[in-house]
């Protein structure tokens, strides 16, 4: 199968593109044409992938709405954004080891979750949105989780941050497709990153390869559908996500 979205010349900025699904999809942007703007903490490894693919590494911390102003304004213009960045509240081994006790959350990492996987995609939307319009338009895709579409009691506080994911970039929709930039969420289930414990590069039967999750960014972003929460999980082909609707009168706050 040959991975190819059309992308030769375009310009492509993903966050947290210093491994795991970021690097996967830089590494495939990179491989079909895409000028790719590497974005991360500084490290070594974010530069590493930058010069394997012939693009541009650029720190930036996501939580940091100062940083993105910084860093949208370097930027000559812009095809693609892939909000990617994002942490866990819970460790893999926390997550076999006991169950989540709400009473016990440490809010320092409840803050970081939270600064990094919702502002991390808010600033992000906020910073990109003007120089993807000043580009004519374009496609904002946001990493997001099955946990963002179910009730993932395992670890509460990733599941709300994943759900808010979700949840910006449906409402996003319609006032970002006025200016010409459609915008989609990814909801992989397990993958196999450093995130999740995995750091040999071995794929797990219950897990799916970064790369299946950076095809789904790709292929969202060039779909031209916009507002959609993309499964993308392990052996299976990616798939939207089916939404109840909800009658109009009750659609609004209350």
């Amino acid at each position: 199968m040959t991975d190819s979205w059309g992308l030769q010349g375009k310009r492509i900025l993903i966050t947290g593109a210093g491994s795991g699904i970021g690097a996967a999809t830089a590494r495939l942007a990179g491989g079909d044409g895409a000028e790719v703007t590497v974005v991360d903490l500084p490290s070594d490894e974010a530069r590493a992938v930058a010069d394997e693919i012939g693009g541009q590494f650029v720190p930036c911390d996501v939580r940091d709405p100062d940083e993105w102003t910084n860093l949208a304004g370097s930027l000559d213009g812009l095809d693609i954004a892939v909000l990617n960045a994002g942490v866990i509240f819970r460790t893999p081994e926390e997550l076999e080891a006991v169950a989540d006790d709400p009473g016990t959350w440490d809010l320092d990492n409840y803050n970081r979750a939270v600064d990094v996987n919702i502002n991390g995609v808010a600033f992000g939307i906020r910073a990109l949105a003007p120089v993807l319009e000043g580009s004519g338009g374009g496609a904002i895709t946001a990493t997001a989780s099955l946990a963002g579409l179910i009730p993932w009691s395992p670890d509460p506080v990733y599941s709300m941050t994943k759900w808010a994911v979700v949840g910006l970039v449906r409402a996003s929709a319609t006032p970002l497709g006025d200016k010409n930039i459609t915008i989609n969420a990814i909801c992989p289930g397990g993958v196999a990153t450093p995130m999740t414990g995995i750091t040999d590069g071995s794929v797990p039967a219950y897990m799916a390869d970064p790369a299946h999750i950076g095809r789904a960014h790709l292929g969202a972003a060039t779909s031209g559908e916009t507002g959609r929460a993309i499964k993308a999980v392990g052996g299976r082909p990616h798939e939207a996500h089916e939404f109840n609707r909800v009658s109009g009168a009750m659609a609004g706050p209350g």
